[in-house]
C-alpha cells in the first residue's frame, strides 16, 4: 500500500537489535486497555482486508514476557486481526545486543 504511514515507532538504543516474527493470536495481550476509537479499528480491518495473507510493517511493537507477547503500539491492527480470524500476527520487539 503505498502512501501508508503507521504511527508506530519505539527508540532503539544503539546496540540493540529489532527483531520480528510471527506470534499465535491467543499469545498475545494489549499491554494498554483504554479504550479503542472504533474508526481506528475500521481502518485496521480495511487495511489488513487490503493486505490479503500480508502484514504491514511496521508490526505492532512490544516485549515478551514469558510465552506472551505484550503488544505496547498497534493494538488496533491486533483486534482487526482478530476480527478476521488470523491464527498468528506479526510482531516486533527489541533485544540488546549480547
Amino acid at each position: 500500500m503505498s502512501g501508508f504511514v503507521a504511527d508506530r515507532s519505539f527508540a532503539v538504543p544503539a546496540g540493540a537489535i529489532v527483531r520480528t516474527g510471527y506470534v499465535a493470536v491467543d499469545k498475545v495481550r494489549l499491554k494498554c486497555r483504554a479504550r479503542m476509537a472504533i474508526g481506528d479499528v475500521e481502518a485496521a480491518h480495511r487495511r489488513l482486508l487490503q493486505l490479503g495473507s500480508a502484514c504491514s510493517f511496521p508490526p505492532p511493537n512490544g516485549r515478551w514476557d514469558g510465552e506472551t507477547f505484550e503488544i505496547a503500539d498497534g493494538r488496533h491492527e491486533y483486534v482487526a486481526a482478530l476480527m478476521l480470524g488470523r491464527s498468528h500476527i506479526l510482531v516486533a520487539w527489541m533485544e540488546e545486543r549480547r
